[in-house]
């Protein structure tokens, strides 16, 4: 690490021991660089996977979708989301707000994860409202003809859909409140690995900066937010977390 990223982190470590109220903003993936986040709305992926191909294209959505979220599924913590829960338990950070749909915060440890885009986990009827775990959902896809999973309750059959949003659908609207309570409650805001070009997340971090909130900001590209934040570090944000951790919640096993 070099000289002036020591003096980044050691900043970053003091605004978070000293506030009251720290909450995180992580994004779709941490240690990312632009292209995964910037670049998603426009991709073939997103075109096959919204909401209009899973009304109209049952079939072609799953195809395209299952094999991503089993990925998604299947990934482990890393040391950046256990330097989180760490954190997190410690008392430093009390809101941590995700974009992210793989799980990785909670399956760290963190106690309580506001997922604004819910998680690949798990699918839903929504004319039954019961809810499958993946596996369940990888099962009945692979037992249809088409390929499509359905509803297993009696007379129903409907045909299942993610639990968490796909394009061209809002963001769970109960945790995009949370977020908002949670970004106007806190004294820091702490943004990591996020570009925040799609709203409504785009807008949170100014509702702490009207609070007269600081905010601070990591990652790899700039932001429309860096001329007020209280900090930048343009480095991806897993070394530089997990270097805070080290100072504020060190990890029992000494790593």
């Amino acid at each position: 690490m070099d000289e002036l990223l020591q003096k980044d982190v050691a900043r970053l470590t003091e605004l978070m021991g000293e506030a009251e109220r720290c909450v995180v903003l992580t994004g779709v993936r941490m240690g990312a660089t632009e292209e995964t986040e910037a670049t998603a709305a426009g991709s073939s992926w997103s075109n096959v996977v919204s909401l209009e191909v899973l009304t109209a294209e049952p079939a072609r959505f799953w195809e395209q979708w299952l094999p991503l979220a089993v990925e998604s599924a299947a990934r482990a913590p890393r040391a950046e989301h256990e330097a989180i829960a760490r954190l997190q338990t410690a008392g430093v950070i009390k809101g941590l707000i995700t974009q992210a749909v793989d799980d990785l915060h909670r399956k760290a440890g963190s106690p309580e994860v506001v997922e604004v885009h819910a998680n690949v986990m798990s699918g839903r009827c929504d004319r039954c409202r019961d809810v499958y775990a993946l596996s369940e959902v990888v099962a009945l896809a692979g037992a249809a003809d088409d390929g499509v999973p359905r509803c297993t309750r009696d007379e129903c059959g409907y045909p299942l859909r993610p639990t968490g949003t796909v394009w061209g659908e809002p963001l769970v609207e109960s945790a995009i409140i949370k977020a908002w309570d949670l970004a106007a409650w806190c004294d820091l805001f702490v943004v990591l690995d996020t570009q925040l070009r799609t709203d409504p997340m785009a807008m949170l971090p100014s509702v702490p900066l009207k609070h007269s909130g600081r905010v601070a900001l990591v990652g790899s590209t700039p932001t429309q937010y860096d001329r007020y934040a209280e900090l930048v570090i343009r480095w991806p944000s897993p070394e530089v977390i997990t270097a805070v951790a080290q100072q504020l919640a060190p990890s029992p096993r000494g790593q």
